[in-house]
Parts: structure tokens; sequence; C-alpha cells
């Protein structure tokens, strides 16, 4: 079988909703994490697999397109395979649908093989373990990096806690749609029904003990963030330790005439 003829049932529960009843930016991350879990079992290429060779999957980038928004607890029905390598980059797209196979929403991933000892990015060609061969067949346009910039304006700082860390040792990605939630305005997180495009990108790490200042762009609505009837809100995160960006959080809302 390809890796795309695998269909797994994953349901949406309370925790992914936000007050409206529609899903939060953060189960997005976590409906993406849990598939590949699922589905890299399968594989043998889980996590217990690659640290027997001091290796672990690592989340560059997230992009993903909602064409109806969930509201509600529901059943989906999601499919990913492996899309593309591209130097350490490994792309993987992720569908999901509904009982009637409608799309809801797609995306592809970005990941690299982190060496868990020096916390380096594994660049060899050949991987210790078999990794099957790419189907090219892209969900959506996406990249590994943030192409875009934006003026940003500071607007709280924050420290990583004890709950942010996972078993790698550093904030699990699945946390930063909520650091990214958390910063929007009254006026933006009413309006995720409208969330059309979500981008996600993870530049470096943040770990025990580490500050990091969120800063945001074009919320609430500013003229020069809008596209027609596109809106965009970018969050920033950066290390208070280190200077560098942790991560970039994009948001465009598509907004009805």
């Amino acid at each position: 079988m390809l890796e795309k003829d695998y269909v797994y049932i994953l349901e949406t529960d309370v925790s992914d909703l936000d007050a409206n009843g529609y899903l939060k930016p953060s189960a997005y991350p976590s409906l993406f994490a849990k598939l590949a879990e699922k589905h890299l079992n399968l594989l043998d290429l889980n996590v217990e697999k690659t640290m027997t060779y001091g290796l672990a999957w690592a989340l560059v980038s997230i992009s993903l397109d909602i064409t109806a928004p969930v509201k509600g607890c529901i059943r989906l029905h999601a499919t990913t395979w492996h899309s593309e390598r591209r130097g350490p980059y490994f792309r993987r797209e992720l569908v999901f649908q509904s009982d009637v196979g409608e799309i809801l929403f797609q995306g592809s991933t970005f990941s690299v093989l982190l060496d868990i000892e020096n916390r380096s990015v594994f660049r060899k060609k050949e991987t210790p373990f078999y990794v099957k061969p790419p189907d090219p067949i892209f969900a959506v346009e996406a990249s590994p990096t943030n192409k875009a910039d934006y003026i940003f304006t500071p607007t709280d700082l924050r420290t990583v806690r004890n709950s942010y860390i996972d078993c790698l040792g550093h904030v699990n990605n699945t946390r930063y749609g909520e650091f990214a939630h958390d910063a929007l305005s009254t006026e933006a997180c009413k309006s995720m029904q409208y969330l059309s495009h979500l981008d996600m990108y993870f530049s470096s790490e943040l770990r025990m003990g580490n500050t990091f200042l969120i800063s945001k762009a074009g919320d609430p609505w500013d003229p020069i963030m809008e596209d027609g009837t596109k809106k965009r809100i970018a969050v920033r995160g950066v290390n208070g330790q280190t200077n560098k960006t942790a991560f970039d959080v994009v948001f465009t809302f598509q907004h009805p005439l």
C-alpha cells in the first residue's frame, strides 16, 4: 500500500474548541501530531525507533489551508504521506476529511532529524533507518522557513514552565499555537470561523527557564496587513536568552465581503 492509502480516524474533543465551539489554533498542530504519531508507529519510524540512533523528529514548520471551519466534536478521516526530501528537510502532507469525504483542512509539514546529544540537525544523505521514497503530491504551498516579515509591537513577556516541556527537553510545538492564540485580541478570537490559512515556523528551541518576548503585527486589524477580504495577524516569540526568533505564527482570515 502507498502511504496515502492508509486512513486514520481521529476525533475532536472539547479541549480542542474555543469559546464559540470552533477549533483553536493549537488544535491543528495537535491533530497533525496525533496523525503523524499513528502513521509513524505503523511505519516503525516513531520516537522509540529513532531514539535508538540518538535521533528524533523535530518539526520545523506547518502550513495549512482551512476550507471548511470545524465546529464541535466531530470525527475526522485523516491521511498522510512523505512527499519530499530536500537537504535536511523531510516534507509530509496531511489531509483531514469529514464523514462524507469533504476536505475540512489540509497542510504540509517540514521536519528534520535532531541529534539529541549535541542538538544539531542530521544532514547525512542516508538515514540509519529506512524511510519510504517520497510521493511528490503536495496539499498546499509551503516552505520550511518564514519568507515574510512584519513590523512587530511587543506585547508580553513569558517564561517557559514545566508543563511546556516534552521528552526532547524543549517546548513542544503544539504549545506555540497556544502562545499565539493567547496574544490575539478579543475581536480576532471571535473570528476563528473565518480562519482560512495558518503558518507556523519553529526557528529555534525554547528550553526550561527561558523567557520569550511575544510581539504582534496586524492586530487589531491593520490595513497594511490586508489583501482584499484577507486579513493577517503575525505573532512572534523571541528567546530572551539568545535573542533568536523561537517561533512565528501567521493567521490569515478570509472575511466575507
